[in-house]
């Protein structure tokens, strides 16, 4: 299951992009469709980039219109191509083999495709034009969504996880995994430790994790407790920065660089620890983790009880708070390190990840 576009080279920065790129993209879903002229606006550089591009067409072509602007998004510095160009090949594999049959709002995908020298851009719907989205993102980042909204976001992933429970296509997925792992061992090695210790919730993290052999063994504990239950797709990085809200307040996912096979658990308690203010989740998260249950249940999944459930939960802790609190400064503006690591950190500390996992300082 692999039918993702490969290509000799696609643009490697944003000055490379051109009319003819375009033309050539859009030529399989808008037949006949010319473009004349762009515009970029709205460039955003995080472990990927993104930008806005405004098409000007000579000829629309035939059948369905075609988009007046689209959001292109792909690895468009060194850095995130030498670094993160995994995550970018994984995303335009996402929408080439999997999202025609992913039960949850996303994004309407024009062109997607790799090329030999890492690149992986996928282009997509400009979501603000089309459905005049609200992403909590740009507002306040982690922990800005209501319970409501949360409550909703899990109805999706439930519906995504029963449908994908033990689907045999899951196997072609074995692996993809590990550029996240990857990532977080990078980012607790020894140096880069001492550095997050700084942070302003660096004491919080000291008391969760006195040494930084004991964060590490962690995390292989959780994940192989992850990869010992049932197996479904998962979303893969479900914090409130990968969403958006429809203008009638209709949720919807974004960003999967991430997606792979595990337990259902990991999209869940992500979501709710890193979508929730610290006093909404403390008030609701049991109630939210009941909620997913019956509607996964009723989408057929074979689901734990709330009590296993719960313990499985709190397990997740061992990801959440490294990857939360860990990533490198270039990642994301100061204010949102530091607001992501308080959040995470203080969810480890109530959820007593060391004794959900069974393991003391």
């Amino acid at each position: 299951m692999d039918t993702v576009k490969t290509v000799q080279r696609l643009p490697h920065s944003f000055d490379e992009f051109t009319p003819e790129f375009f033309t050539e993209a859009l030529s399989a879903k808008f037949p006949g469709a010319r473009v004349e002229a762009i515009e970029r606006t709205g460039e955003r550089i995080g472990t990927s980039a993104s930008c806005k591009i405004t098409l000007r067409y000579a000829d629309r072509g035939t059948g369905q219109r075609a988009p007046d602007s689209v959001y292109i998004k792909g690895g468009f510095t060194p850095k995130q191509l030498n670094r993160y160009w995994a995550v970018l090949q994984q995303e335009a594999r996402f929408y080439s083999d999997m999202a025609e049959d992913v039960s949850m709002n996303i994004p309407t995908c024009y062109y997607a495709a790799c090329d030999e020298d890492r690149q992986g851009i996928t282009m997509l719907e400009d979501l603000i034009a089309t459905r005049g989205a609200r992403f909590v993102f740009m507002d306040k980042g982690w922990g800005a969504l209501k319970v409501d909204e949360v409550s909703a976001l899990l109805e999706q992933l439930a519906r995504m996880h029963a449908k994908w429970e033990g689907d045999p296509r899951l196997d072609s997925l074995a692996g993809f995994e590990l550029p996240q792992r990857d990532f977080m061992k990078y980012c607790i090695r020894d140096q880069h430790w001492e550095h997050i210790l700084q942070r302003p919730f660096g004491h919080r993290l000291a008391s969760i994790f006195p040494n930084v052999t004991l964060a590490r063994e962690a995390l292989d504990r959780n994940w192989a407790l992850n990869d010992s239950a049932p197996k479904t797709l998962l979303h893969g990085d479900p914090h409130g920065g990968n969403v958006f809200f429809e203008r009638d307040g209709t949720p919807g996912w974004m960003d999967f660089q991430l997606y792979f096979a595990n337990t259902y658990m990991y999209d869940v308690s992500y979501l709710i620890v890193t979508g929730l203010s610290v006093e909404d989740r403390r008030a609701e998260e049991g109630r939210l983790l009941r909620h997913y249950l019956q509607v996964a249940r009723a989408e057929g999944m074979a689901a734990d009880s709330f009590h296993d459930a719960w313990l499985v939960y709190r397990q997740q802790m061992a990801h959440a708070v490294i990857n939360g609190s860990c990533n490198p400064d270039e990642a994301a503006s100061r204010e949102f390190i530091e607001g992501s690591g308080e959040l995470v950190t203080i969810a480890a500390e109530d959820l007593d990840v060391l004794g959900a996992l069974d393991m003391t300082r």
